[in-house]
């Protein structure tokens, strides 16, 4: 299958670049495609560099996966076009994530969403926020065994979960601490927790919280049922995600059930020594989505306690989007 990659020069689409050398349903060499700027700018793809161009509609003829992770902006314009030239969108912004009609999948969970795509169908398939990705991996199999009603998220979000620029800023702001300037965060991430993603939103909460409570309901199929709160929070961690989270559930918690539960569901590791915890260093690189800290709270036999962390560019990002297009391609799942 032909396919092109929108937004081949930033940190994920670099990452889904690297994830498809190696697909066999991958025909010939991707076409790199960014804005005008990222023009011109050369990138390896199975030993050979490759040249990215300024996306144009006549990229996408004969195109049959198009991986996009360009931001929302260009998703709304190229995602259509693409879609309509026939080519099958797997996008990574929140553009599409909410839109009726349009699948927001994490295939280990809602894969059966996906169909194997019939050549020059076209359609768009959204992938979800990375926090809420690696969240949804660990409610998920919880859900299934346990009825969860309420989950209560607190997220520590690596920078680079902001892109290649805010990464600069980090390592800007640790070799000169006193440097004036936060060009991508509200103040400086450098030994600094923020508790704020994205625009201010009129309730109180951050754009980032928002997305985890609608996204989170929709992956899992739930409506206001499933009742979620999260408080987003950045830290000056380059890569990796974590997540403490706590879950109040139907039936009563049997913590080796729980365990076991986790175990089996693809994708995830548990460590079900109640002080047992993987750290986003440790996990950088790694495919699985890790589970630790794994507890009952005290005085309550229905709710649940644990520490979720994943590398936001694999499984938060990149991984996943190419999980999708494996689905699309007709394989199973790696």
């Amino acid at each position: 299958m032909k396919v092109a990659v929108l937004g081949a020069t930033g940190l994920v689409g670099r990452t889904m670049l690297k994830l498809i050398e190696d697909r066999a349903w991958v025909s010939g060499d991707p076409v790199l495609l960014s804005s005008a700027r990222g023009a011109g700018t050369k990138l390896e793809f199975a030993g050979r560099n490759l040249e990215c161009k300024e996306v144009t509609a006549e990229d996408f003829h004969d195109v049959d996966i198009a991986l996009f992770s360009a931001g929302g902006d260009a998703s709304r314009i190229w995602g259509p076009v693409a879609a309509g030239a026939g080519a099958w969108v797997v996008d990574n912004s929140s553009a599409w994530r909410m839109e009726a009609g349009v699948p927001l999948v994490v295939p280990e969970i809602n894969g059966r969403l996906i169909k194997p795509a019939g050549l020059g169908e076209g359609g768009i398939i959204a992938n979800p926020n990375c926090s809420t990705i690696q969240v949804a991996m660990a409610v998920a199999p919880l859900d299934e065994v346990f009825g969860v009603r309420e989950a209560h998220v607190t997220t520590l979000q690596a920078v680079s979960g902001a892109g290649q620029k805010a990464v600069a800023e980090l390592e800007r702001q640790e070799k000169n601490p006193s440097s004036e300037g936060n060009d991508i965060f509200p103040r400086p991430i450098f030994r600094n927790a923020i508790p704020a993603i994205g625009a201010a939103l009129p309730d109180g909460s951050f754009e980032e919280e928002d997305k985890v409570v609608r996204e989170l309901r929709k992956i899992l199929d739930r409506g206001d049922d499933l009742a979620v709160t999260c408080t987003a929070t950045r830290v000056p961690v380059v890569t990796g995600h974590s997540a403490a989270v706590r879950l109040v559930c139907d039936k009563p918690i049997n913590l080796v059930r729980a365990a076991d539960a986790l175990n089996k569901w693809p994708g995830v590791k548990v460590d079900s020594d109640p002080h047992g915890y993987l750290t986003p260093r440790e996990i950088a690189g790694q495919a699985t989505v890790h589970v630790g800290r794994l507890r009952a709270e005290t005085n309550n036999p229905h709710a649940l306690m644990l520490w979720v962390v994943a590398d936001n560019l694999l499984k938060g990002a990149a991984l996943n989007a190419v999980q999708i297009a494996d689905l699309l391609a007709g394989k199973s799942q790696s």
